[in-house]
């Protein structure tokens, strides 16, 4: 009689066994927009909806391609074990390489311009040093004295001292700015100085008390030309007097708008549920 072998059996039994489907894998950008908590992108679409999109410039109105774009610029320099598939990653030589710019949702001619953008951003000492000694990405929980409102942040770039006594946060910009004094004003026409109080501010509260010791913050936005020659501008924005104090004003003042709204919900639609 003709009996199956051990492995044919084992190969008989495994192959009935139902083969899960391959979980999406969970970013931290979608753990970062799950925290039940205000962002400041929250506070910048709250004010969209009272003082109506056409205030100021709206990201709204912004296109997809250039959002893709944006998200791409900030993955390939501050995260890139991140960029495309995990078999890209671990099995390159699998993968078609004519497939790799679809992956980051970009034309080939962005894939060209990103490319471009980071180049004199790898090149420049400050950056450099910051992009290899800072934590990249950090998500800082805190809550805001003067409402007792939980907030996040995530920043770009933050380094701490060795003794904690120092702090300096760095954000990165593409910009359509030609000089110094055209981004210096993009700060003020986009809420940078909103953005910059409610950043130092977090770090200031942060919930696990990590820099309770810290004496000095720092806040630096460097921005890079998204177009030919690619030159690099930095506003130090705690340098800048009134500016982070005018900042955090604004942002308070939001704070308290979404905590009427959250008093009276069924009044006016707030803009918790499209935290970001």
């Amino acid at each position: 009689m003709f009996t199956y072998g051990t492995n044919y059996t084992h190969f008989m039994m495994t192959s009935l066994i139902p083969i899960q489907p391959v979980q999406p894998l969970i970013t931290s950008g979608d753990f970062y927009r799950a925290l039940p908590r205000v962002s400041n992108s929250d506070l910048t679409r709250l004010k969209e909806e009272h003082l109506g999109y056409w205030s100021a410039p709206s990201t709204r109105f912004i296109a997809e391609k250039t959002k893709v774009f944006g998200r791409a610029f900030h993955q390939h320099l501050l995260e890139p074990e991140t960029v495309g598939t995990v078999l890209s990653q671990f099995l390159p030589d699998m993968i078609d390489s004519s497939n790799r710019v679809a992956e980051n949702g970009l034309a080939p001619a962005q894939a060209k311009q990103l490319q471009a953008l980071m180049k004199p951003i790898r090149q420049d000492a400050f950056c450099r040093r910051y992009l290899r000694q800072s934590e990249r990405e950090r998500i800082v929980l805190s809550t805001e004295p003067t409402t007792g409102i939980a907030c996040k942040a995530r920043l770009d770039m933050v380094y701490t001292s060795p003794k904690r006594r120092n702090a300096l946060i760095i954000d990165l910009k593409t910009t359509s700015a030609r000089t110094q004094a055209q981004f210096l004003e993009s700060c003020y026409t986009y809420d940078y100085d909103r953005q910059a109080a409610f950043y130092v501010d977090n770090l200031r509260h942060a919930d696990n008390g990590e820099w309770d010791t810290t004496r000095q913050f720092r806040f630096v936005f460097v921005g890079v030309m998204k177009q030919k020659p690619y030159k690099l501008f930095a506003v130090d924005a705690t340098s800048i007097p009134g500016f982070l104090d005018y900042g955090r004003k604004k942002y308070r003042f939001w704070l308290r708008k979404w905590q009427e709204e959250q008093a009276q919900p069924e009044l006016v639609p707030s803009a918790w549920s499209m935290s970001a």
